[in-house]
């Protein structure tokens, strides 16, 4: 019986350490502007970043999005691949073109409005800039 109870410990000290059990998702969205796709020009792109919402600091760890250029959609894959985990996160969002932010850092991390629950239940996340605020 006592061997039963140090396997089951090993068991779940393995899972744990192997993450195992631990939510991640892909989320998914899309930014518009005008009711259209959110496309940059030539020389340009968009960066979209999820910051989690945590109390005290400012938190370490943030998730950047990859973004198709051509039909203004997003997935976050995360730093290995696997997605970021559920929580409450400030999204934010800058039109780049040669280190400068086109939209004056009116979304940039600290400052967006854009803020988001995300869990296992999370579909689609719009961000419509024309409605910020």
């Amino acid at each position: 019986m006592r061997r039963i109870g140090l396997l089951a410990a090993a068991l779940l000290v393995a899972l744990a350490a192997g993450g195992c059990g631990k939510t991640m998702l892909k989320t998914k969205g899309r930014v518009v502007k005008d009711g259209k796709p959110f496309l940059p020009g030539e020389g340009e792109f968009v960066r979209v970043t999820f910051v989690p919402l945590a109390e005290g600091d400012r938190p370490a760890d943030y998730y950047v999005a990859e973004y198709n250029r051509t039909d203004g959609t997003f997935q976050v894959a995360g730093k290995d691949g696997k997605g970021m985990p559920p929580g409450k996160y400030r999204v934010a969002v800058e039109l780049d073109r040669k280190r400068k932010d086109l939209l004056g850092g009116k979304y940039d991390a600290e400052r967006s409005p854009f803020v988001f629950d995300v869990d296992g239940r999370t579909t689609e996340i719009v961000i419509d800039l024309d409605k910020a605020g």
